[in-house]
């Protein structure tokens, strides 16, 4: 994969358009701040990122959260019925963005994810999908065809996935060098 690059006008990009109503990290900097001085600290943001992504070092503040539970369903005494959710840095989350943008654009280019999958991806959202599927539904029910559908509940997967099984995988889809150093850093 190539060197990730972080640009002044991406990073001014990404300030602009920040939603000046979510709340702030535990670093107490509001969106409503950098969005509004976006001009006057793009280029050093666009600085920090680069040193960061050079030396595979995220810096301590960006490590910080705020975690809140949230009620997902069932009885509100049982811890189990609540998911932590983290609020972090708007700063390092706008560094993820960058990093993010140039993993998507690598696994386009060489064809890496699956032709099928939605969600997370440009023109490629969970509504497509369901779309997808109940046109397939539709065209096989038109053609007389039967319709097998198996549906799996992926909720707790990401909480049991290996740290050193998707970084080694990342490593055999080419995601190496600046990005690898975040990843393990």
């Amino acid at each position: 994969m190539p060197p990730v690059k972080v640009t002044v006008p991406g990073v001014l990009k990404l300030l602009k358009g920040l939603n000046p109503n979510k709340a702030c990290g535990p670093d107490n900097i509001g969106p409503r701040l950098l969005r509004d001085l976006s001009e006057q600290i793009a280029s050093s943001l666009t600085t920090i990122f680069q040193q960061s992504l050079h030396d595979g070092i995220v810096p301590g503040d960006w490590r910080k959260a705020n975690i809140t539970p949230v009620f997902k369903k069932g009885q509100k005494y049982l811890c189990s019925n609540y998911r932590p959710v983290s609020l972090t840095s708007i700063v390092s989350k706008l560094m993820e963005l960058v990093v993010c943008s140039s993993i998507m654009i690598h696994t386009n280019m060489h064809n890496i994810l699956y032709p099928l999958q939605h969600g997370f991806r440009v023109r490629r959202s969970c509504e497509t999908q369901l779309i997808d599927l109940v046109n397939d539904i539709a065209n096989n029910m038109q053609s007389g065809l039967q319709t097998d559908i198996f549906l799996l509940d992926f909720a707790k997967s990401f909480d049991e996935v290996s740290h050193i099984h998707l970084i080694h995988k990342l490593h055999w889809y080419g995601i190496t060098g600046e990005v690898d150093k975040q990843l393990l850093s």
